[in-house]
């Protein structure tokens, strides 16, 4: 079943943005830069794991997980010091002697706490090359899924665990957690039920930090739809089927389930990622719509404020990152990822852009997807190795 994790939005009408093609850069060019605090401390994954999800940032720490026949959750601190946060080897619904069970698609952070979706699927943590677990048998049915969440330092717990039916009941089971966010009133989960079916579900709800259905934040949704939560907001995008069609933006205040932004203007085609921090500033990179009126430019680094209509450049340099385009975004400054140099077209490196300071690239940190980046520290993962460097405060 393919599927992906959600982005919310304001009500605000698209036409305010019908003039981008005006913005103004963020930039100024000759600015001082930011500097990096530290060099760059790196961990790789235990042997016979694969880095699963992560990293994320709690307490200025690169937080991920990993799995093989085990599923851990890892940790890792500015001086180099790594620890093992938790760890389970519990398999339920799959039958005795299921090869390396575990496949976990994302892992949020927030106050604090760490939450991840993970399924038992047979042979979805296997190295490569494992006997038992040849390309035929890779990405098997789901024999269970569980939503984890709790303190870094502990108890993280299950708070929701399903076994689905079999195949033919499976348009009777109830919507399964796919991706989660933390946002300060709860749980941000995006769930599916399966697929095709007459009834099939694709929502974005609120659930306490116990598990309990809180209320619906969006319904209807595309059955990809990448979304981020902080604060008291969640951003999600609508992906438009159609090539003239514009990308959506929405932004929900998930308090209330109330929609504060809306956000679909005629010179942005595509969104291929959005960040968004608790203070409701949020930044987009985009391809724009080619036409007379519009930039005739792709990549660029927006970025914007909950209750202002206005999005404005940030960056122009971005393109070369993709196709991982992974944002962050804390107290006014943005992590993204941009090619080293013209002739090294493989090479990306992590920079943080602010407002007034020229581009910082961040010595020796290669750029990965995710990117977490949380004002002081950021974080990426490259080929199983996680990195993380320190920011000092502006």
């Amino acid at each position: 079943m393919a599927r992906r994790s959600v982005w919310l939005g304001l009500v605000v009408a698209a036409s305010a943005l019908a003039g981008c093609a005006g913005a103004a850069a963020l930039v100024s060019p000759g600015a001082s830069q930011l500097e990096v605090d530290r060099g760059v401390v790196q961990a790789h994954t235990l042997p016979g794991d694969r880095l699963l999800a992560g990293p994320v940032l709690v307490d200025h720490r690169a937080v991920w997980v990993e799995g093989g026949r085990r599923l851990l959750v890892r940790s890792l601190d500015a001086s180099g010091r790594t620890r093992t946060v938790f760890s389970t080897s519990a398999t339920p619904g799959a039958p005795t002697g299921t090869p390396w069970p575990f496949s976990v698609q994302s892992i949020a952070a927030g106050d604090g706490l760490v939450a991840f979706v993970e399924s038992v699927i047979p042979c979805a943590s296997a190295p490569p090359g494992t006997l038992r677990c040849a390309p035929t048998t890779e990405g098997g049915s789901v024999d269970s899924v569980t939503l984890f969440a709790g303190p870094l330092e502990g108890p993280i717990r299950p708070v929701e665990s399903l076994v689905p039916p079999p195949p033919r009941k499976a348009c009777q089971a109830q919507p399964e957690p796919y991706a989660v966010a933390i946002a300060d009133a709860g749980l941000v989960d995006y769930e599916v039920s399966a697929r095709p079916c007459d009834r099939a579900v694709s929502r974005l709800v609120l659930r306490s930090f116990s598990g309990q259905l809180v209320r619906v934040l969006a319904r209807g949704l595309p059955v990809t739809t990448p979304f981020v939560a902080a604060g008291d907001w969640t951003a999600l995008i609508r992906e438009s089927d159609l090539g003239s069609k514009p990308d959506q933006l929405q932004i929900v205040r998930v308090s209330t389930g109330q929609t504060v932004l809306r956000l679909r203007p005629r010179c942005l085609a595509r969104i291929g990622a959005v960040a968004l921090d608790r203070s409701g500033r949020f930044a987009l990179i985009t391809d724009n719509h080619r036409s007379g009126s519009c930039h005739r430019a792709d990549g660029f680094l927006r970025v914007g404020q909950i209750g202002n209509s206005r999005v404005r450049i940030l960056a122009t340099d971005v393109r070369e990152a993709l196709p991982t385009t992974s944002i962050a975004i804390a107290a006014g400054r943005v992590a993204y990822g941009r090619r080293a140099t013209r002739r090294s077209p493989t090479d990306t490196l992590v920079v943080i852009a602010a407002p007034g300071a020229a581009p910082t690239p961040i010595p020796d940190m290669k750029f990965g997807d995710p990117l977490a980046f949380d004002g002081r520290t950021v974080a990426t993962a490259h080929d199983h190795t996680v990195q993380l460097a320190a920011i000092p405060r502006r």
